[in-house]
């Protein structure tokens, strides 16, 4: 490089000086090598001048990088923060959403409720009489409606194959073990209401507590029952099974005594709906199971027997009922119906599958420890 031209490089001015005493050596023959000598030196010294620059840029440059970076990650800081305040937010309003729902649909409930009970029959029932001793018949079905207190007995022997007794040569094991008890409806309401009853039979009788007599209720065409404004009806209950399967109950084992059902329901005298009703639970154990070959078993006609009264009101499940029975939608309603039903038998399905799996390990827990 010629030093015209460095000196034509911007340079500082100590540098520029140097370069021109450097171009005076040059110009003489015998100060050459001093002249080469400096300018490497000069070189040398430019070289490291113009790193340090570039050294010095380079952190002015990290520098701002790092800034910015902090910046950068400010920003995505608060925007992360916005994130979740609007996440935040969001999950507030559906909550709000959520909840406003649940509450329009429980006060869309209530109102079918208060709706309902307004429109209810007004019908008590209660049970005023419990024969004292347990029956056994060859065909309950056929003894007669009330029946007559049953008279102490002696314990009986039922023999599996035995026809003793019989007037229809039926074994014992297909004759009725039951217990019987009475009870009373009275409509207390304005308006007429239908009965219908299972397993449930109507008779004409003295009223228990005021000694009037009480008239068997009218029947419809349909085979309903009509009890009229302020008027009693008398009915009697038979629980009844026969004893092969009351010695099933016992065989099972069951802690609990096992229970027969009957079942009144009550509607407005023009109207399906709404209903509601009774459920008559009958609980106790006429029989004991003498041998575990189960050959034959003791009837005890002073058994023990309890009879429990359950009052049911039929009210909507959702506001999607609610609807469908104001429209009358029929088709919507056997819908609903049979998602129900699904339902049921889904959470009974997941029952008894968790029942088998606790006995298969019941009983590998049980092969173990052989």
């Amino acid at each position: 490089m010629q030093l015209g031209t460095m000196l034509a490089i911007t340079l500082p001015g100590e540098m520029q000086s140097a370069l021109r005493r450097l171009q005076n050596l040059f110009d003489e023959e015998e100060t050459l090598p001093i002249a080469l000598a400096g300018l490497a030196v000069l070189i040398s010294v430019w070289a490291a001048l113009i790193s340090r620059r570039s050294m010095k840029a380079s952190e002015r440059s990290a520098r701002a990088a790092e800034v910015q970076a902090r910046h950068a990650a400010s920003q995505a800081e608060a925007a992360e923060r916005q994130a979740v305040a609007a996440s935040e937010q969001a999950y507030s309003a559906s909550s709000e959403v959520s909840t406003a729902i649940q509450a329009s649909e429980i006060s869309a409930l209530e109102g079918a409720k208060a709706r309902i009970d307004a429109s209810l029959p007004r019908i008590s029932a209660v049970i005023f009489r419990k024969n004292d001793y347990a029956g056994l018949a060859e065909n309950s079905y056929a003894l007669p409606t009330p029946l007559p207190p049953i008279p102490m007995t002696e314990s009986v022997k039922l023999d599996h194959w035995s026809t003793e007794g019989s007037a229809g040569s039926t074994p014992h094991w297909a004759w009725d073990a039951f217990f019987v008890s009475h009870g009373l409806l009275f409509n207390f309401g304005n308006e007429p209401a239908r009965v219908i009853s299972q397993s449930v039979q109507f008779y004409a009788g003295t009223h228990p507590f005021t000694g009037e007599e009480v008239k068997e209720p009218a029947t419809t065409i349909h085979g309903d029952r009509v009890l009229y404004s302020g008027q009693s009806a008398l009915f009697q209950v038979i629980a009844r099974k026969q004893v092969d399967d009351w010695v099933e109950v016992i065989r099972k084992g069951e802690k609990e005594r096992e229970f027969c059902e009957a079942h009144l329901s009550f509607f407005p005298a023009d109207f399906d709906e709404p209903e509601c009703g009774v459920k008559i639970r009958t609980t106790g154990t006429p029989l004991s199971r003498v041998v575990p070959e189960g050959v034959y078993a003791i009837f005890k006609p002073n058994s023990y027997f309890d009879v429990h009264l359950e009052f049911l009101r039929k009210y909507p499940d959702s506001s999607e009922e609610i609807a469908a029975r104001l429209k009358g939608d029929r088709e919507e309603l056997f819908a609903l119906y049979m998602k129900r039903r699904r339902m049921k038998w889904f959470r009974e399905e997941i029952a008894n599958r968790k029942l088998s799996e606790e006995s298969v390990e019941g009983d590998a827990d049980a092969v173990a420890n052989d």
